[in-house]
């Protein structure tokens, strides 16, 4: 069963990351008054302070932290705290350097970084497990604590793991799954070039290979066990707190790689966290929203917000961003712009977020994040950022009842792991898929179309059923390469009851393993489109991108191609315009009794195709009886208990206003009907019963 893992708030919650052990003690007591002042009621703390409690091994002091936290209960401050798994201290990894993560070489990473462990030593596994539970065992009835969350950023950093703790538990993780050598040689198709397991011991994780790649499915295999790992960890911690810490939360923040961050949140959490860094868009770093994003830049970062909407329907956000942001060799940030720390910060709430928690306080004065800038400055005197949180924090006051309000969107977005993870091995399909994904989310913006992004399952605690995707009037599947049968099943059962669904060229010719069988293309897809694909390429580089003719509308047709033959039941909606398979088609349309239809693509989705499709679908700009804003302002709305809220931001430096059309009031109460101006980087918050 699916269980709602949401955060539980009555009223938006303004919070903020310190680190006490890296201030003189003189400086706490003005920072927590100077927090409360600007709004700010929680604080984060610990996740990086294992030796200031155990400074040798079984060593313990809690004096700082003691004092700490009763200071901040008589002012009145509450706490998040955390385990501080992600940095193991220099005494542990030098005395149990099996601890330490490994190269597929085999190199240990050694102690300087973070993050630097592996999640299948014992002994470390026993060494965190017993500081989690000294500290819930101290803290977890403490008066001013309100929730703890666990490491910092599980798999961030990097996502692959290969010490010799991890080689023996990843043949164990597959002696369990398959039983046999022969089932596991099968799997991997270990017949080409005369890659036969004999002997367990033969069995490991990937390791250095000629070009750098082993086998594909091995490797599928191996990021199926990484997050076994991962999650085993964060479980065993999370049993651990909820042990100790009743009536209060347990969480962990940000989505990684190699990573099933759904079955972790179901396995041990009671929602996540997510950390929110929209600045990446103008950095150095800038590639991280790659495709078909236009104009979009910050405003692309929705769609990681939907990704941790899809875990957590109402979530936190960790870390969000309030300063530039760097390392001092990596991800330089330039100075948010006027107005855009607040910006950001409602992004977050219009996509669900009911707690912000600010990174960080204050700028810290040495190592690598020095450059990390926080609200204050290394100055510690006032500037133009804390000035800009008092105004996010009385917005926070007058919209403070939105919390608990589901964002709403009648569009998805689906995607799954399984096709993540191959694609980032397999340039066939990968590039594509996260290309048409944010080309289609790009659509879905600029025409205000609400989307979700929304994780198909098929885990040992749930699997996607049709009643969850049955709200959705329309999915856009892009590039499922792995469509299982029981996928393709609940896919065809929501068609069959209404719904409208599209897919991408490269579709269903793969399995769970990702192995290619001997079925046409495209897969299990084809009994639900009444398609067939019976020759596919990729698009010449030396040649024009083709188009795809669709009345009398024209739209790219970017990287990949399925040549189509339509069955009897399928009628073709568009052709290509050009090349070798120049009047074939190129999108076809299967319609069903109940009103469901079922689209195939055969090519990737560019902006201009995606945007046809929502107009086709019926489904394109959902609000616009209510409202008419230009493309450059977000519309989003969140409903709670018969009341709805709209959200408005602009993402340019120039005032944009919008048309407010439907029975919408200010925040004071008064009417919004009219025009309504929103300044540069400005956000406006309307709410309407029904």
């Amino acid at each position: 069963m699916l269980h709602d893992k949401s955060i539980k708030l009555d009223q938006l919650t303004l919070g903020v990351c310190y680190y006490p052990e890296h201030w003189k003690e003189e400086l706490w007591a003005d920072d927590l008054k100077r927090m409360l002042e600007h709004g700010i009621t929680v604080a984060r703390v610990f996740e990086f302070a294992w030796t200031v409690v155990e400074k040798e091994e079984g060593v313990f002091d809690f004096a700082l932290f003691d004092r700490f936290l009763d200071l901040a209960h008589r002012m009145k401050m509450q706490v998040i705290m955390c385990t501080p798994t992600a940095t193991p201290p220099v005494w542990l990894t030098h005395k149990y350097p099996e601890a330490l993560n490994a190269t597929k070489e085999g190199d240990l990473y050694y102690h300087g970084h973070r993050r630097h462990y592996n999640y299948n030593s014992r002994e470390y596994n026993r060494l965190s497990a017993r500081i989690v539970t000294k500290l819930a065992e101290r803290y977890g009835d403490h008066p001013a604590v309100i929730g703890w969350q666990i490491d910092n950023e599980i798999n961030c950093e990097i996502a692959e793991f290969y010490s010799e703790a991890d080689h023996a538990a990843f043949r164990d993780w597959l002696k369990k799954r398959f039983g046999t050598l022969d089932k596991l040689n099968e799997a991997i198709g270990a017949a080409f070039w005369n890659q036969t397991y004999t002997d367990w011991a033969q069995v490991s994780l990937e390791k250095k290979t000629l070009h750098g790649h082993g086998n594909p499915h091995l490797a599928l295999l191996e990021k199926r066990f990484t997050s076994h790992s991962a999650r085993a960890f964060v479980k065993m911690q999370a049993d651990i707190l909820h042990k100790h810490v009743k009536g209060r939360f347990v969480t962990t923040n940000g989505i990684f790689g190699h990573l099933d961050n759904h079955e972790m949140t179901q396995e041990g959490l009671d929602f996540l966290t997510y950390d929110s860094y929209p600045n990446f868009a103008y950095g150095q770093e800038a590639g991280i929203n790659a495709g078909d994003t236009g104009s979009l830049k910050d405003r692309a970062w929705g769609l990681s917000l939907s990704r941790a909407r899809s875990i957590s329907p109402n979530f936190g956000v960790m870390e969000q961003q309030s300063g530039p942001g760097g390392w001092d060799y990596r991800m330089l940030m330039p100075m948010p712009k006027p107005g855009q720390m607040q910006l950001w910060t409602m992004q977050s709430v219009a996509h669900g977020a009911d707690f912000i928690s600010y990174f960080r306080w204050r700028t810290c004065w040495v190592g690598t994040e020095i450059y990390w800038h926080g609200l204050n400055d290394y100055s510690n005197r006032p500037n133009r950022r804390l000035e800009e949180l008092k105004g996010i924090s009385a917005l926070f006051e007058a919209a403070g009842a939105a919390a608990g309000g589901r964002y709403e969107a009648r569009v998805g977005i689906l995607t799954d792991y399984l096709n993540e993870w191959d694609g980032e091995r397999d340039l066939w399909h990968g590039p594509l898929d996260a290309q048409s994904r944010q080309a289609i989310f790009r659509a879905a913006q600029l025409s205000h179309t609400p989307v979700d992004l929304v994780y198909l399952r098929e885990t040992a605690s749930h699997q996607t059923t049709v009643e969850e995707l049955a709200p959705y009037s329309a999915l856009f599947y892009p590039h499922p390469t792995i469509l299982t049968q029981r996928t393709a099943q609940v896919l065809k059962d929501y068609v069959a009851q209404g719904g409208k669904l599209v897919f991408g060229a490269r579709t269903g010719y793969k399995d769970e393993y990702g192995r290619c069988p001997m079925v046409p293309m495209p897969g299990f897809a084809a009994d639900i489109c009444d398609v067939e694909v019976v020759e596919y390429t990729l698009a010449r580089f030396d040649e024009p991108v083709l188009n795809i003719r669709m009345g009398d509308q024209l739209a790219p047709a970017p990287d990949a191609h399925d040549v189509l033959q339509p069955g009897s039941t399928a009628r073709v909606l568009a052709q290509f315009d050009s090349g070798w398979y120049g009047g074939r088609p190129a999108l076809t349309r299967k319609d069903y009794e109940g009103g469901g239809v079922a689209y195939y693509l055969g090519s990737g989705f560019s902006f201009e195709m995606a945007d046809l499709l929502l107009k086709e679908m019926g489904v394109r700009s959902p609000y616009a009886q209510e409202l008419t804003c230009p493309q450059e302002v977000e519309v989003a709305v969140r409903r709670k208990d018969g009341e709805a809220f709209l959200f408005l931001l602009n993402y340019t430096e120039q005032a944009q206003a919008c048309d407010i059309h439907g029975d919408w009031r200010l925040l004071d109460g008064s009417s919004a009907k009219g025009s309504q101006s929103l300044p540069p980087f400005g956000v406006l918050v309307l709410r309407k019963e029904g």
